[in-house]
């Protein structure tokens, strides 16, 4: 495969992933559409529906409310249904409200990978961001690393823009690569930093490389450089279903 194919394979995964945040965007507000998002990618590879309707019945708005790490953590993992004791939840909190703890899958899932583990360290992002909404938290790192650009590596201005608590780099690389550059992407009132995004995408170093980018470069006999390329190696694992 040569360059100029994995490339536009990266072009397509990328177009791919900015209209369905247009269209998260035609039905929910900016807050709720990124935390639905976010809360999706916590589910792979088992638990991505349990994922989003535990993002549905504890909406963003709630979350704003509660605003403390600890509550946030606590009303999570209750209203998932890995926490029975709702002592300590806000008065305000319906506590009808709840799955069962069979409703998610842990089979064939490693331990830090396992639901409850990550909506604990989500909820450190969550409550940091309470304040002003999630939206204008990302947002604002983008805006403030897009007037820095000239002075920084991609690498580095990622890091920036990712630097909150809970979660190690390289799962906060994926969430940057695969929800928040494309949802500032398609968000058409953040057209003056479109180009800059872009730029990260074409720039970044590659990714870590999962087990079907691996397969992938064993098979094609290929070395990726940047972000873009490495993203369209995993489209055509899509693809070729590897």
């Amino acid at each position: 495969m040569t360059k100029e194919i994995l490339n536009k394979l990266g072009n397509q995964w990328l177009e791919e992933k900015i209209q369905r945040m247009k269209n998260l965007l035609n039905i929910a507000l900016p807050d709720e559409a990124l935390y639905r998002e976010i809360m999706l990618s916590l589910g792979y590879p088992k638990n991505k529906v349990q994922f989003l309707e535990l993002a549905l019945l504890t909406p963003y708005t709630e979350i704003q409310k509660i605003k403390s790490q600890h509550l946030i953590e606590k009303v999570l993992l209750y209203r998932a249904g890995f926490l029975q004791d709702s002592s300590e939840l806000p008065a305000n909190i319906d506590k009808s409200l709840k799955f069962e703890k069979s409703f998610w899958s842990f089979k064939a899932i490693r331990p830090a990978n396992f639901p409850d583990k990550r909506i604990s360290d989500i909820s450190h992002l969550l409550a940091q961001s309470t304040e002003n909404g999630i939206y204008r938290y990302f947002r604002e790192r983008i805006e403030k690393t897009c007037k820095e650009a000239a002075t920084a590596s991609p690498k580095k201005i990622v890091e920036e823009i990712m630097a909150f608590k809970g979660i190690g780099i390289s799962r906060k690389r994926e969430m940057f690569f695969n929800i928040i550059l494309p949802f500032f992407i398609a968000d058409e009132s953040f057209i003056g930093c479109h180009n800059f995004l872009l730029n990260i995408f074409e720039t970044h170093p590659p990714l870590d490389e999962n087990s079907r980018v691996k397969r992938s470069i064993r098979e094609l006999g290929v070395k990726v450089s940047n972000a873009k390329e490495y993203f369209g190696l995993v489209k055509y694992a899509s693809s070729a279903n590897l």
